[in-house]
């Protein structure tokens, strides 16, 4: 069959309506979730964008890829013979198509983006024989209202100065080199604070021209009667949290409920496991006021039914052309997002709301489909998963394990638990996640102040579903700490980040 992958950025799974969330309006993926199989438990392997997508798109886990960080580039540190998705999809001789954000940077992933044989909204890379035509949907640029960054003019000037100084200052730089990234930090910062109507309409936005490309690029294919994959990268809902003004308005900031687990009701939270209350992306220029915290929140669920309605324009063209019947899609988000839970904003914790994302799967024919599956599964499964589907010799080695079969009985036994990593100021934390509790170990020397970290947490997340109560230093709670204890330290014995020549 075919591959249809949508990846969402910065998705949290309780941002949807299909995963219980009340206020959430995402019509369009309710209405896929009831043909698909749910999985309710599933987990990023790092609460980052490039290692979570470095993880899953190669099937091997972030201490094999030894992508821990944004700034490292995928070309330069995966271990050599690494394959990625794209890449393993060559032997059945299917037209790989890349609309968007698959990789974290295509700068930095020449020879995987080699890989397809169309490229769209992402850089070619040096020497790409391929197709890469810049398209543009006709009479876009003529619906758009005037763009701008914000509507705050003070701020709108200061994003309009920091913009022209990181292009200056680009010119001279690497694309996609340390210094090039640290170049466009001040700028990126201040853009992640933007709230609210982008002054588009829905086609002229960046996601809603991806939609369409990817919903034209169908009809082609099916006409071709090509095998392929098409991987499809939305930018929204990742910051800045701005998107059509039709969408904002179906939230109404008054009514809606300010963010729980509040970090003075913590207790025996690590401080860094809260960031040491720093914020890296939203709200880290800006103090989260009531009135900003209530414009943050509808402006992502806005942006979450924004990029909803996009899946809907993709998921209706593959209806048009015939292929629904040929195609498996798989929608997931990279990692998960927080929406001031514990004072945290956007991703980097190990948190549920930052691992934890939402993965939906339909296998046409698959007699789970409209099921939800409770077992837990990771992000990393997915490669492993894709070799199955597509019967692809799969590499010597990888660390996920094929949830195929749980498309056929969801209620199978499956595996005991999901693992992620997250640095923190050089303190790095892993973590354990079973079906009912959350184990995580924080070690390392802090990068600002010097001082010697080392933290443990374990949460009853039947109880404490907000993971607000520390369990680890209660003398009731020993067995189970050691048998978490246990269990992360036989995963850290079988991935010790093997070379994999």
């Amino acid at each position: 069959m075919n591959l249809l992958l949508v990846v969402l950025e910065d998705c949290t799974a309780s941002s949807l309506a299909c995963y219980g969330n009340p206020i959430a309006k995402t019509p369009h993926l309710d209405a896929f979730a009831a043909t698909a199989v749910r999985f309710a438990r599933a987990y990023c392997q790092a609460p980052v964008c490039n290692p979570s997508r470095a993880s899953f798109l190669t099937g091997l886990r972030p201490d094999s890829t030894r992508i821990l960080y944004n700034q490292n580039a995928l070309d330069r540190t995966l271990p050599k013979g690494v394959l990625t998705l794209p890449e393993l999809a060559a032997p059945r001789g299917a037209f790989r198509i890349d609309v968007g954000k698959i990789f974290h940077r295509a700068e930095s992933a020449q020879r995987q983006m080699q890989a397809f044989d169309r490229i769209e909204f992402s850089s070619a890379p040096a020497g790409y024989r391929g197709v890469a035509t810049g398209w543009t949907p006709p009479g876009a640029a003529r619906r758009a209202r005037r763009f701008r960054y914000s509507s705050d003019p003070e701020l709108e000037a200061r994003l309009i100065e920091l913009f022209a100084q990181q292009e200056r200052v680009s010119k001279e730089l690497e694309v996609g080199s340390p210094e090039w990234l640290r170049a466009q930090w001040p700028f990126q910062r201040l853009l992640s604070e933007v709230v609210g109507d982008s002054g588009l309409a829905e086609e002229a936005e960046l996601d809603g021209q991806k939609a369409r490309l990817a919903a034209e690029a169908l009809h082609e294919l099916a006409a071709s009667k090509r095998q392929f994959l098409l991987a499809l990268g939305f930018d929204r809902p990742h910051t800045p949290l701005r998107c059509p003004k039709e969408y904002l308005d179906l939230y109404d900031s008054a009514r809606m409920a300010l963010p729980p687990a509040p970090p003075e009701q913590d207790r025996g939270v690590p401080a860094v496991a809260r960031r040491f209350g720093r914020n890296y992306d939203i709200f880290s220029s800006f103090e989260p006021t009531e009135a900003r915290v209530r414009q943050a929140l509808v402006a992502y669920y806005a942006c979450v039914s924004f990029v909803d309605a996009q899946i809907g324009v993709v998921l209706r063209a593959l209806d048009e052309a015939g292929l629904a019947g040929s195609t498996i899609v798989v929608v997931l988000a990279d990692h998960g997002f927080h929406l001031g839970e514990h004072g945290c904003w956007s991703k980097s914790t190990l948190f549920e709301q930052s691992t934890r994302v939402p993965l939906l799967v339909r296998v046409p024919g698959a007699p789970a489909n409209g099921r939800e599956c409770g077992a837990i599964v990771e992000l990393v499964d997915l490669v492993p998963t894709v070799c199955d589907w597509w019967r692809v010799p799969a590499p010597r080695r990888l660390e996920g394990r094929s949830f195929a079969p749980l498309l056929q009985s969801p209620e199978r036994p499956w595996k005991k638990a999901a693992f992620a990593l997250c640095p923190i100021e050089n303190v790095l934390g892993r973590s354990v996640r079973t079906r009912r509790y959350r184990y995580a170990e924080w070690r390392g020397r802090r990068t600002t102040s010097g001082e010697f970290v080392s933290a443990v947490e374990l949460y009853d997340l039947h109880e404490d579903p907000w993971e607000q109560n520390n369990l680890a230093g209660d003398p009731g709670q020993r067995e189970i700490a050691a048998r978490h204890f246990g269990l992360l330290r036989r995963h850290l014995e079988a991935w010790p980040g093997r070379d994999l020549r």
